[in-house]
């Protein structure tokens, strides 16, 4: 798989991650926290990132194995960074991570 292919990949996936986690919280407002559906999105977001996190680690090691290109890995990180803002944002909207 091509090196751009991957980036489109690695940033889409929170893009999708957080489309997910708007569409259930609009679609189920109002509702019991409890809904199955709930715990869906939750297993697809954290799916995503867990391939997300896979790739960009397959992504930073061919940018370190060749000559060391620090915009790629920058660029890898803030994806993998996005994804880990895209899980915890579905676990404070839902599973009250954060609730005092």
């Amino acid at each position: 798989m091509s090196t751009a292919a991957i980036f489109l990949i690695i940033y889409l996936i929170p893009v999708l991650s957080f489309a997910s986690t708007i569409g259930t919280y609009m679609l189920l407002h109002g509702e019991s926290l409890s809904h199955p559906l709930i715990n869906v999105v939750l297993l697809i977001v954290a799916s995503g990132f867990i391939v997300s996190s896979y790739l960009s680690v397959k992504l930073i090691s061919k940018f370190v194995s060749e000559k060391v290109m620090y915009f790629g890995i920058v660029f890898t990180v803030l994806a993998w960074l996005l994804g880990v803002i895209a899980v915890v944002f579905n676990l404070v909207m839902f599973k009250e991570l954060f609730s005092i």
